[in-house]
């Protein structure tokens, strides 16, 4: 290979260190520009800012001030997941009823899944809050993305945007959910 930039054929032995230090430079630019990013979305977090993946979150859409806005015909489905959850309906079978109604799922489609459906009933954003930094990329070479579980700091952000379900639902759910999980796992 030639490196045209540099004026360097990778096959000249004598080119090989310098290779070697020009990738590491690359490198450590890459690792400066990774911080920097983390810095600045941190300073977003810490003033209580987020985006949503509106495009596979049920019930909202970006609004003209940017915040999240509620969709009512989805919203009615998300409220339709809690009530169908408190009554005692099992999720993988309301995942079966929103299939066989042929209700759209996040992200398109109408084919339901029980995750989809466990997913909608945990996440706090559906209550108007929203928790930041689930999940963090400890290695910026890798950019694989872990689960965030306490490794480092989260933000809580109450009231963050228009709520779907009132808190107390919510929060029923949660202990519905939790209830379940320690009767499954004894």
């Amino acid at each position: 290979v030639f490196f045209e930039k540099e004026s360097l054929p990778s096959f000249d032995p004598k080119c090989e260190m310098l290779l070697s230090i020009l990738a590491s430079l690359a490198q450590e630019e890459s690792h400066n520009l990774s911080e920097n990013i983390k810095w600045g979305i941190l300073r977003k977090m810490e003033k209580g800012d987020f985006a949503l993946p509106y495009a596979r979150f049920l019930g909202y859409r970006k609004g003209r001030d940017g915040r999240p806005e509620i969709i009512p015909k989805e919203a009615r489905v998300v409220q339709r997941i809690y009530w169908l959850y408190l009554n005692g309906v099992p999720i993988n079978r309301i995942a079966t009823i929103l299939t066989k109604k042929k209700t759209p799922a996040p992200g398109g489609g109408d084919r339901w899944h029980w995750s989809t459906v466990y997913n909608i009933l945990t996440n706090e954003k559906y209550a108007g809050d929203a928790l930041l930094q689930k999940t963090y990329t400890p290695n910026f070479l890798t950019h694989k993305s872990m689960v965030n579980n306490r490794t480092i700091r989260q933000y809580y952000v109450e009231n963050s945007h228009p709520a779907i379900v009132d808190k107390e639902t919510w929060k029923l759910v949660q202990k519905k959910i939790t209830a379940e999980h320690k009767r499954k796992t004894g």
